[in-house]
């Protein structure tokens, strides 16, 4: 019974961590001030990944580099750029600093790093675990076999 107060007591608690920070709020709330489409607005609000054109609307539309490189940096996503990619970037208006941060990706969110993490937006996902296979396994740990 002990158990079960303690459990009602700690979870409006568990609820509000779950919530965004101020900071998070004060951020989407310039993106939706700023004139960016409602999508990508929403895109933010769920923890999407974005694309190199929503980056490039959150740029034309004047959101703040600050915004930008936070939300890339909380989300984790890879990008893999060629020279057409970064070109188009740079004329879009992208500063040079996400431009940099988004090259930097691989090596810091690389599949090395975390094995089974999709390699980024438009590519298929590389998965690091020997199980992600044709079936049958030959071993899995969670399988047992009679």
């Amino acid at each position: 019974m002990k158990l079960l107060r303690v459990f009602v007591l700690l979870l409006p608690l568990l609820f509000t961590a779950c919530g965004l920070s101020d900071q998070q709020k004060a951020d989407y709330a310039r993106v939706q001030a700023s004139g960016a489409s409602p999508a990508i607005y929403d895109k933010m609000m769920h923890g999407d990944d974005l694309s190199l054109y929503d980056i490039k609307a959150l740029s034309r539309a004047g959101v703040n580099d600050a915004i930008i490189l936070r939300y890339l940096r909380d989300q984790h996503t890879i990008y893999y750029l060629n020279s057409d990619d970064v070109g188009s970037l740079r004329k879009a208006g992208v500063s040079q600093s996400i431009v940099d941060y988004m090259l930097q990706t691989p090596g810091i969110y690389g599949p090395d790093v975390y094995p089974a993490i999709g390699i980024g937006v438009g590519y298929g996902p590389y998965w690091g675990d020997p199980f992600w296979g044709p079936y049958p396994y030959p071993y899995h740990p969670y399988h047992r076999w009679r």
